[in-house]
């Protein structure tokens, strides 16, 4: 049967890759750094090319199809200098033997793209056969080789090539909680562990997030005494890390040598587009307005010369930017503990609907047939994933408490971690919960009718616990909501009463830049976060007044609009808006020119540790000042 899936899904996912392609739906996977790749490819070392050889660089920048290795020069000079890609080793080295095998072109990896798909339908497959017969098992897998959201997401191969990695680790912890806890199984299970994980951190820095669930689950969910199976429990998270270390030891050098962006990609994350990702409502204020790494580089330096004003340039990326990404997150956490947790509830309900929520075929007029007869299955069913998990959580409670913790565990584990950039192309793979779910509820339906037996499972026990469960989180969430409003409400009060210059303003032609001085010099690097204070008559903004922060060039993503109008609460409007370098000014918009009433400059930013993008409307003092997941109206206060 392993055979069977593999050989079908290599050819499937190359086919439907090829068609893709052939769609002009280009790939996406950073395309333009793997030069090292091609050269590896031509036999040349894993190495960059000073200067860049012109036939190569036409090809990374996809504007040829194909590359000769002929074409590159045998007298170039090539050394690692700037060679910031062995944090992508192992993905880069896989490429590049593709390349070897099948040639140095972009239509022709479809090979490739097969093989990862292949393996991960039969890492799919072994998943399913922990609690299923081969049948169920098998349809489990084929559910998942058809996926609208899985095949979508094929051709990129970045994203793509850490769906075998993490279904198989998931697939080893299932093995390590139903099976005997023995020394030679459980070490067996950890060193298989660590090397995937250490491959697979060659291929994505985010398989960081894998680490800390394999302790856990090590140490709370095995079976047997705990003191008796500690020693081996020791000795199993010793191995782990031993041979993680030594298979990721080339990548783990180059991130502590140059650094790997490891907290960017969360700060990301917070960022508004993924509010609607995740169908959170804005909130009073922003973390970032924009997907820009410009914007949270600009926003880190901007804090970490906040807490030492002493400090000098920071690279982009480098250790030192690690650093400083990971003390911003950390502050945000500490700050706001309601939005990380309504994100995550948001993210673990989100990922369980995803099978039963994409019904559209991936591709137009791709396997017509086949399609429509899904369609038809799953759109009755639509939205109802997260109940199908549900359903499977609480029935294998019921039938071990032990084991119902773990599925608990995983499925609060990896739906949530997602919420750090809730991207489809960073969770699509972890629909298999849920089809794990629905598979077990088969699989558990058909044995009891098969046997006409049906054991006194423990109903009652399984409902008191979920019930408590579901009122610990509820009570969680009601407590972390008044911290953050307590914190954040003294946080914005800080805004208003910080001292403040007002710029002169009246008169100010409508949509018009009204130029807006800041307090530093431009050659200021890291550059401090300037803060313009805006109060507007509420009574007098229309529906849409705004007001756009303009900024200069190269920095157009930094030009956004803010709101002030919409609220007919008579009252003054306060809006609080960091600018970086490159600010000119202010725009005032459908009607804002006739409510603006002040704009300020504040004039000692640097005692504000954090600083956001704030619009208080009257009477915001009693508003909610957190987020709060749309359509979860009992969960609105």
């Amino acid at each position: 049967m392993v055979i069977v899936l593999f050989a079908a899904a290599a050819v499937w996912g190359t086919v439907y890759w090829k068609r893709s392609f052939q769609a002009g739906r280009q790939p996406q996977f950073y395309q333009a750094y793997f030069e090292p790749a091609v050269m590896f490819a031509c036999g040349r070392g894993f190495l960059l090319a000073h200067p860049t050889v012109p036939a190569v660089e036409a090809f990374i920048e996809q504007r040829s199809d194909r590359l000769s290795c002929d074409e590159i020069p045998a007298t170039t000079k090539l050394s690692d200098y700037g060679l910031y890609q062995r944090t992508w080793l192992y993905l880069e080295l896989t490429v590049g033997v593709a390349w070897k095998v099948l040639g140095v072109s972009w239509s022709g990896m479809g090979p490739l793209f097969g093989l990862l798909f292949g393996l991960t339908i039969v890492t799919a497959y072994a998943m399913f056969r922990i609690g299923m017969n081969i049948a169920v098992s098998a349809g489990g897998a084929v559910a998942l080789a058809v996926s609208t959201a899985h095949l979508q997401n094929l051709p990129h191969l970045r994203d793509y090539a850490k769906a075998p990695f993490t279904l198989a680790l998931i697939g080893l912890l299932f093995a390590m909680v139903t099976g005997p806890a023995t020394w030679r199984r459980l070490l067996t299970i950890a060193g298989i562990y660590g090397l995937i994980l250490g491959i697979g951190y060659g291929f994505r820095t985010d398989f960081l997030a894998e680490i800390p669930v394999f302790f856990v689950v090590l140490f709370v969910f095995l079976r047997g005494a705990w003191v008796r199976t500690l020693p081996m429990k020791v000795a199993a998270a010793s191995l782990c890390v031993a041979v993680f270390a030594a298979a990721a030891w080339p990548v783990i050098t180059a991130v502590r040598r140059g650094g790997g962006c490891q907290w960017h990609a969360a700060l990301l994350g917070l960022t508004d587009p993924f509010n609607d990702s995740l169908t959170i409502e804005p909130a009073p204020y922003s973390y970032g307005h924009a997907y820009s790494d410009s914007l949270v580089y600009a926003i880190t330096t901007a804090f970490a010369r906040r807490l030492d004003p002493g400090v000098q340039h920071i690279e982009y990326c480098s250790p030192d930017y690690d650093r400083a990404t990971g003390r911003y997150l950390a502050t945000l956490a500490m700050a706001f503990p309601a939005d990380m947790a309504i994100r995550t509830l948001a993210s673990i309900e989100r990922i369980l609907g995803l099978p039963l929520r994409w019904v559209d075929p991936p591709l137009e007029g791709f396997a017509r047939t086949l399609y429509s007869v899904r369609r038809a299955v799953m759109r009755p069913l639509r939205g109802s994933g997260a109940m199908f998990a549900g359903i499977a959580l609480v029935a294998l409670m019921a039938a071990d408490i032990r084991l119902g913790f773990f599925a608990l565990f995983v499925v609060a584990y990896f739906g949530g971690y997602p919420m750090l950039q809730f991207g489809v192309r960073h969770y699509f793979h972890l629909e298999v919960l849920t089809w794990w779910g629905i598979g077990f509820l088969i699989q558990q339906s058909f044995n009891r009718v098969r046997t006409g037996a049906w054991p006194a499972l423990q109903c009652r026990r399984a409902a008191v616990v979920c019930g408590v469960l579901a009122i610990a989180t509820l009570v969680s969430l009601v407590t972390v909501r008044a911290v953050q409003q307590r914190r954040a409400r003294t946080m914005f009060e800080q805004y208003i009463d910080a001292p403040s210059t007002a710029i002169a303003s009246k008169g100010a032609a409508a949509d018009k830049t009204i130029r807006v001085p800041v307090q530093h010099s431009p050659a200021a690097d890291p550059y401090p976060a300037d803060v313009v204070a805006i109060d507007a008559d509420a009574a007098r903004c229309g529906p849409h007044s705004s007001v756009t922060f303009v900024y200069s060039e190269p920095e157009p993503e930094f030009t956004h609009m803010v709101p002030v109008g919409g609220d007919a609460r008579a009252g003054v409007v306060k809006l609080f808006e960091p600018v970086y370098r490159r600010f000119e000014g202010v725009r005032l918009s459908g009607g804002a020119a006739q409510c603006v009433t002040r704009i300020a400059m504040l004039s000692a930013p640097e005692r504000i540790p954090v600083l956001l993008s704030v619009t208080l409307q009257p009477g915001w003092q009693d508003e909610p000042l957190y987020e709060r997941r749309q359509g979860w109206r009992w969960l609105r206060r």
